[in-house]
């Protein structure tokens, strides 16, 4: 369930962690990853596209659109994938061979910021030069020569104009064109609540990457036992991940101290193992024991929105009983404001918008449970 650098471990040799150097525990702590199950779903929906990339070539190729909540491990799955892939980056005289491109889309995006950022990716020298024309055909050239078999694209939220909500009709138009042109597998990654939009206005973009698939944080519902259970088995896969003596993090009253810190989220998770760990490491410690949990909350957790209203959870007086989990509104997706009239790049949402409204959109979309 999860991977890390190996340092000897084995079954039997519960404290290998002794022999290891400060620097090689930090390191293992830094790079744990966790395969809970629907990571491990989306990662088998990224082998489906890589299949037709590598070894069916067709003129429609299976495209995705991630999303999920900051902080629910998008950008983890895809850099985790590409880096387990067999196929990899390298250098021959005729220049780089990229299997898989990974960009981000940049803010206030535009056609020529887009393919700027494409081709800054791809190694092109000259990246900023050159007409909005040049540049696309550029790009064309270079993901052609460079052998890319997948394009992910993170920030996919960025076509919308965060001040006037306005889709930027071009640039994803620009996307779509690449896998026209290209017929190379595109995954898009974005933020829930603000990604959908693109794509319920968009119905050549949607029908190329179908309904999207949902990275959903980890739940924990005392009238759903399973969702509890699933939460308890993470922390015991990370307790036992992590170079030191077992800390019982897998119980429920330790669990749920994660889970209420956390709302389930995962990267919220490990930025506590990690800071404790540094804590443990620096003072010797051989667990991750509550006074240095709750030392890492403070500091890295209590002064951001999701600890706006919490307790301290490891702190002793803390009890699960009467504890009120604080959690975020769920995300409403709005259509876009139509533009105004004339104005570059945008088109009004007003025709295609009342086609189906956003809650029954959502309703059609699919969502991979645990």
């Amino acid at each position: 369930m999860t991977e890390h650098e190996s340092h000897n471990q084995t079954s039997s040799d519960t404290r290998y962690w002794l022999s290891m150097t400060p620097v090689e525990r930090y390191r293992q702590a830094e790079r744990i990853v966790v395969n809970h199950r629907c990571f491990n779903e989306l990662m088998a929906r990224i082998d489906f596209c890589d299949l037709y990339a590598n070894e069916v070539p067709t003129l429609n190729p299976p495209c995705l659109a991630i999303l999920g909540e900051t902080g629910a491990g998008k950008t983890t799955l895809v850099t985790t994938w590409i880096a387990r892939s067999k196929y990899k980056r390298y250098e021959t005289p005729e220049g780089s061979v990229i299997p898989y491109l990974y960009i981000s889309i940049p803010a206030g995006a535009t056609i020529k910021a887009t393919a700027t950022e494409i081709l800054r990716t791809l190694g092109d020298p000259n990246p900023e030069r050159g007409t909005q024309s040049n540049l696309v055909n550029r790009v064309y050239r270079l993901l052609k020569g460079c052998q890319v078999r997948i394009i992910f694209v993170d920030e996919f939220q960025h076509i919308i104009e965060k001040e006037t909500q306005h889709i930027i009709y071009k640039v994803a138009d620009f996307l779509k064109d690449i896998i026209n042109h290209t017929c190379i597998p595109m995954i898009l990654i974005g933020r829930l609540g603000e990604a959908e939009p693109i794509l319920m206005v968009n119905p050549q973009l949607e029908g190329r990457v179908g309904a999207p698939l949902y990275l959903e944080p980890f739940l924990w519902d005392r009238t759903k036992p399973e969702t509890i259970t699933e939460f308890c088995q993470l922390m015991d896969v990370i307790d036992c991940s992590i170079p030191f003596d077992l800390s019982r993090l897998g119980t429920e009253e330790m669990a749920f101290r994660f889970y209420y810190a956390s709302n389930g989220y995962l990267r919220y998770v490990m930025e506590l193992i990690r800071y404790a760990a540094w804590g443990a490491i620096t003072s010797q410690c051989t667990t991750l024991n509550l006074p240095l949990l709750k030392a890492a909350y403070d500091a890295r957790l209590a002064g951001m929105t999701i600890g706006s209203g919490k307790e301290n959870p490891f702190d002793e007086g803390f009890h699960v009983a009467r504890a009120k989990l604080v959690l975020p509104a769920p995300p409403v997706v709005h259509l876009p404001k139509p533009a105004p009239s004339g104005k570059s790049g945008q088109r009004s949402t007003t025709k295609r918008g009342s086609r189906q409204t956003s809650t029954e959109k959502l309703h059609t979309s699919e969502v991979l449970k645990r």
